[in-house]
């Protein structure tokens, strides 16, 4: 009864703001009481406690910042779970103490009243309580909080129990931290000198908070091979997105569970590469990170488990040239509506952030990530060509600071691209030239990143969504065919060339064997970047007759200019 005060605002809170400012408050009084010596204290507390792990859960789920809203919470939390740790630890030692004291008293009293025989004396036997104490506490703690109940409050459903820091937990006496806890802690922002270090942990969340929900959050303790092989087994059985409603496939876990529930009607696998690049990667990387940090002490699992219903991966493959001149048709390149509504005809030219990297994509190969990060200074010339320089940074100026190198997919995507000429009768260099004016760094500063909640940037979302777009309006329905076919298609230009392995690699940034990370490093030999320039396969003689009369109606007047920017 002493609970339902705090329990009826918990339900009556209409969204996790409000939710926060209870909790917060709360929080923060029950630690301004100090720990509890009384059990029946000591219990409400532990049921406060589970209700505000349900809250993080949830906060972490929805991406909710509460921290910035409520900065001394996290602290707050620490030091709660502390005072209920050494409250537990006190308790259960004086339970023991009064067992123990009570076993005594009633030995002496049968010995006393004749219904047994005195022991041998006390120095002959010597007996520590505080050493039998001590090897007690240890198990009536880590299966004190389990015993308790928890409140069902309202609508927060049951999550996984976030993060108490492992130190905090080692400090309380606890064998071993939960899952989840290892999972907040492995996605937890690091210091800034360290950020670089947790590249991927956002990737790997998903199927780690999988884990969790289909093994009930364990101790990592509890992680044996059975349990291994139980999650492996498991990771073949969840669904792609395809026909599941939105309500079911938010987690990895509700897609299993949908499909177990739906005996997997209208339903596919997912690819092996996905399983094996994102699922097992991530699962690995979470276990060595937990070996790491001393919170995992078995082997390394091996994942190992396929089902043959699992998809096979798709090759891409490049365009046809049919279906590149029907992409270079649209109105985008040739006449659109306004700013806004490029696919939509009308008298109107816009070279926007998507018109170049569409273009750039298909005429160097580069991918679209690298294409939103392009600086001015990225194009550059050595009297004679002109090229995009994607290194990380120029080794001849001297070394730089790990944070201010350009952010690559692999260390072979940092290298030097010729530009088409194509690109620079379009007028590439003078958007560079307007832009460096106007003391605008980016090369398209219209070019939106997009961030993910795990704090790491996507370039490649507008240029992304753009082609989804245009797939769909021109009823491209080639499995195929993605954006990433635009690399295909420069590869094949210059397969058709005879353009050596080598320098093929090091154009699109692909890894080569150990003599491709010899030789020069700056832009290609003269020769090669004339021949890389002058690739006018008939697909790009087509492209310059489409795309060079616009540019020329343009310039006649007959189609207005709009700036993007």
């Amino acid at each position: 009864m002493d609970n339902l005060g705090w329990v009826q605002e918990l339900i009556e809170a209409p969204d996790l703001e409000a939710l926060g400012a209870i909790l917060d408050a709360r929080l923060h009084s029950y630690v301004e009481r100090g720990a509890s010596a009384d059990e029946r204290l000591l219990a409400e507390r532990c049921a406060f406690e589970h209700e505000v792990r349900r809250y993080l859960s949830r906060a972490q789920e929805r991406g909710y910042a509460y921290p910035r809203r409520f900065p001394r919470m996290p602290a707050t939390w620490v030091d709660f779970v502390n005072q209920n740790k050494a409250a537990e630890s006190g308790i259960a030692r004086l339970n023991v103490r009064r067992a123990y004291e009570s076993g005594r008293q009633a030995a002496a009293e049968a010995v006393k009243e004749g219904w047994t025989a005195p022991g041998p004396p006390a120095t002959a036997q010597p007996f520590d309580p505080i050493a039998m104490i001590d090897r007690l506490v240890q198990d009536a703690v880590a299966q004190r909080l389990q015993l308790l109940p928890a409140s069902n409050v309202g609508s927060i459903s049951p999550a996984p129990e976030p993060a108490v820091s492992t130190r905090t937990e080692e400090a309380a006496g606890t064998k071993s931290c939960r899952m989840s806890d290892v999972l907040a802690e492995f996605l937890k922002p690091l210091d800034r000198k360290r950020k670089h270090t947790a590249k991927g942990r956002g990737e790997a969340a998903p199927v780690i908070q999988f884990a969790v929900d289909l093994l009930a959050d364990p101790r990592m303790d509890e992680l044996t091979e059975a349990k291994w092989k139980q999650l492996d087994e498991a990771l073949p059985d969840i669904p792609n997105r395809d026909n599941i409603p939105r309500k079911f496939s938010e987690t990895l876990f509700q897609r299993y569970k949908y499909a177990e529930a739906t005996n997997w009607s209208k339903l596919e696998r997912v690819t092996t590469t996905t399983i094996k690049n994102r699922y097992w990667a991530g699962l690995y990387k979470f276990v060595d990170f937990a070996i790491a940090e001393k919170h995992y002490r078995g082997p390394r699992p091996k994942f190992v488990c396929i089902d043959p219903e699992n998809l096979a991966p798709l090759p891409r493959d490049a365009f046809d040239d049919d279906e590149l001149l029907m992409l270079l048709k649209l109105p985008l390149f040739t006449g659109c509506k306004n700013r806004v509504h490029v696919w939509q005809p009308g008298g109107y030219f816009v070279q926007s952030h998507i018109y170049w990297g569409f273009l750039i994509c298909i005429l160097t190969g580069m991918r679209p990530g690298e294409v939103g990060q392009l600086k001015c200074a990225d194009i550059r010339t050595d009297g004679e060509f002109y090229y995009f320089d994607l290194r990380p940074f120029d080794a001849r100026n001297g070394r730089v600071a790990v944070k201010d190198l350009r952010n690559l997919k692999t260390n072979a995507a940092g290298r030097v691209i010729p530009i088409h000429p194509l690109l620079i009768e379009l007028g590439l260099l003078d958007r560079m030239q307007d832009l460096m004016d106007g003391q605008e760094e980016r090369l398209f500063p219209e070019w939106d990143v997009y961030k993910r909640k795990d704090g790491t940037i996507r370039w490649s979302q507008p240029l992304s969504k753009a082609w989804q777009y245009v797939k769909t309006k021109l009823k491209l329905d080639r499995a195929d065919l993605t954006l990433y076919s635009t690399r295909h298609l420069m590869a094949d230009w210059l397969d058709n060339e005879a353009i050596a392995q080598r320098t093929r690699d090091r154009i699109l940034g692909h890894a080569s064997d150990v003599r491709g990370r010899y030789g020069r490093k700056g832009i290609l030999d003269p020769r090669i970047a004339a021949k890389i320039e002058a690739l006018e396969p008939p697909a790009i003689k087509q492209m310059r007759e489409i795309l060079l009369a616009a540019k020329n109606r343009a310039d006649a007047g007959e189609l207005t200019v709009l700036k993007p920017y």
